[in-house]
């Protein structure tokens, strides 16, 4: 269940290495407590503009075992099962009053979600069950259960599936700017799906100087979708941060550029990815269309 909300950016850091990362589900009953709709709708709209939400949830039982940078899924319960919400965990668990306000003490841990869907827009709990094998989906009582490491690629790639047949920007893509401390980049953080620590003020930085509108086709979300547009870009990074072996400081003009979702796709349709000059000059001359 929930606790208490923060909307804010959440600063954290990774403290495992990346084969020790765990995958836990939390579960969120309407029922017991309600998500009030004008903070639901703020969160939602939150995190499609790529922001994340800071919230503090119970973890049921579970009083040791889960760290910062651990990954965290929301299973709404009792009615319109399914996931809502996911992102990474920013601390171990700690105890607090409990959230039903009887006195009592519940463990806790603070999350920061990434990604928040209305309830129509879950992932159903049906289509969990059918993909997912090795999680009892129908058996989960409490938050803090682990999702078993065999079944974590199927639910991480049937969660981006779903994101984007939603509509979503994928929050965790290898080349979006991702939240750190500070502007210093690398340090593979999840190798499962692919993940590094970045820091949202070299997204800013890099917007800043090259402006949101896509630099390899020109599309401005802006200009087309109006008020519902503005802000919305993916930021690549133009070097191969994997291969780059320790940590960078990273450069936001030099090295991170505005691009659509379209273009963003393109340029990591081959390994390595396509040079932003390249793909801008398959675009004028057609070619990119016979290959």
């Amino acid at each position: 269940m929930r606790a208490s909300c923060s909307h804010a950016t959440d600063r954290y850091s990774h403290s495992r290495t990346e084969s020790a990362m765990h995958t836990f589900l939390c579960t969120w009953n309407p029922d017991l407590w309600e998500w009030p709709d004008n903070e639901l709708r703020a969160e939602i709209a939150q995190t499609e503009r790529g922001a994340l939400v800071a919230r503090r949830w119970s973890v049921g039982n579970r009083t040791h075992g889960i760290e910062a940078g651990d990954r965290v899924f929301l299973l709404r319960q009792h009615r319109d099962r399914g996931i809502v919400a996911a992102g990474e965990f920013t601390t171990e668990v700690f105890q607090d009053p409990h959230w039903d306000e009887t006195g009592r003490e519940a463990n806790y841990a603070r999350v920061a979600w990434d990604t928040v869907l209305a309830y129509d827009d879950r992932l159903p709990v049906e289509v969990l069950k059918a993909q997912v094998k090795g999680v009892p989906w129908d058996r989960l009582q409490a938050s803090g259960v682990e999702v078993p490491k065999s079944a974590i690629p199927a639910l991480e790639d049937l969660w981006e599936t779903h994101l984007l047949q939603c509509g979503r920007l994928l929050p965790f893509s290898p080349n979006e700017v991702h939240r750190s401390e500070t502007v210093v980049e690398g340090a593979v953080s999840r190798v499962l799906v692919n993940r590094y620590e970045r820091d949202p003020r070299a997204r800013e930085q890099c917007l800043a100087h090259w402006g949101r509108t896509c630099v390899v086709c020109g599309f401005d979300f802006g200009e087309v979708y109006g008020a519902l547009g503005i802000d919305f870009i993916h930021v690549h990074h133009t070097r191969e941060i994997s291969t780059l072996g320790g940590r960078y400081k990273v450069d936001p003009v030099k090295d991170l550029r505005p691009v659509c979702p379209n273009c963003h796709a393109m340029l990591h349709a081959q390994r390595p990815a396509l040079d932003v000059k390249e793909l801008k000059k398959l675009l004028k001359t057609g070619t990119a269309r016979t290959r």
